[in-house]
């Protein structure tokens, strides 16, 4: 298949085209920006997404879509932005494509639709209402209705995958990466939690200000409970996607996209920093504090997916990482 993959620069977009090149595909790559590394027999188009034209004579022969591509911040400044990357890009390029060969439309949208860390019932579901609470997750709500009525109009087949939190398992032990950094580290958490005023948090961090160690968060919640999540492997998740694509689905599908058991952070937290030899510190967290588990049952079901990395997995590749960027700072 010809095959368009928004985001395609991204660690998700750029790991999807990857796969469906090696697969046999071709793929159109949509990107703002160009690719760190181009990967051999993608077509990248350097374009952001509002800016495609009704009917896009570049995407005529395209057959089928992976659209990745968002704009994702929880942060209410950045509402306009959110909307217009995700809402009316999504829009864009519905118009973009109508009229083309494209029969297969998949979606990446999030559980920030239901929201996750404010479950009506665990394990959450694809039947779980969507009550989002953030632009973000309402950005996915509005692409998510998009992309039925596209199906609806222009025959094609649409899944929705709703992913699960994604890292790519190099990222896990980075201080510097956007998720990981403010999850597993004491610096980057402390840096986070005293600029959004959460003095519950920042204060037990403060002394890790001008850490230089590396000291990794243990952290669980004031009740003693721990604090849980799904926590997807990049790889996997691309797979996932490529399966959607794939597939014989027909009409419109919903499909959560996650790992087969939610994550204790404190405790993979503890076990990334004893396999990294990194010192740690243990942090209280509100009882109010997000833990959720998430279904991967429909996705098993209707796509045949089953993820390879499990945490011992996880946590191999991200030591392993962490020791390759240690030797190239130091060459």
């Amino acid at each position: 298949m010809r095959i368009v993959v928004t985001g395609a620069s991204g660690r998700v977009g750029s790991t999807v085209a990857a796969q469906l090149v090696e697969r046999g595909h071709a793929v159109i790559g949509l990107d703002r920006v160009a690719p760190t590394e181009p990967i051999p027999g993608v077509e990248h188009i350097v374009t952001d997404l509002t800016e495609l034209a009704p009917r896009d004579p570049r995407l005529a022969d395209a057959e089928a879509v992976a659209h990745l591509g968002a704009f994702m911040s929880w942060n209410d400044a950045d509402a306009e932005a959110v909307y217009e990357a995700n809402v009316t890009g999504t829009f864009a390029l519905v118009r973009a494509l109508t009229g083309s060969a494209v029969r297969r439309f998949v979606l990446a949208s999030t559980g920030e639709v239901y929201p996750e860390n404010a479950p009506q019932y665990q394990p959450l579901d694809e039947q779980h209402p969507r009550l989002p609470r953030t632009w973000y997750g309402l950005s996915k709500v509005l692409a998510e209705e998009t992309v039925a009525f596209a199906g609806r109009t222009l025959d094609w087949s649409t899944v929705v995958l709703r992913f699960s939190h994604t890292q790519h398992p190099a990222e896990l032990l980075d201080p510097t990466s956007f998720f990981s950094g403010p999850r597993f580290f004491a610096k980057a958490r402390f840096a986070k939690e005293d600029a959004a005023g959460n003095a519950f948090v920042a204060d037990q961090l403060r002394g890790f200000a001008d850490d230089e160690a590396d000291t990794v968060i243990v952290a669980t919640r004031a009740d003693g409970t721990p604090t849980t999540m799904g926590i997807m492997a990049a790889p996997d998740l691309a797979r996932g996607v490529v399966l959607a694509l794939e597939g014989d689905t027909s009409g419109h599908e919903v499909v959560g996209l996650g790992p087969d058991s939610s994550t204790d952070l404190g405790s993979f937290a503890a076990r990334l920093a004893d396999a990294a030899g990194l010192p740690t510190t243990t942090l209280i967290l509100p009882d109010t504090a997000p833990s959720y588990t998430t279904s991967n049952a429909q996705a098993r079901e209707l796509l045949g997916f089953r993820p390879e990395y499990d945490e011992a997995h996880m946590i191999e590749a991200a030591v392993a990482a962490r020791r390759e960027r240690a030797e190239a700072a130091r060459a």
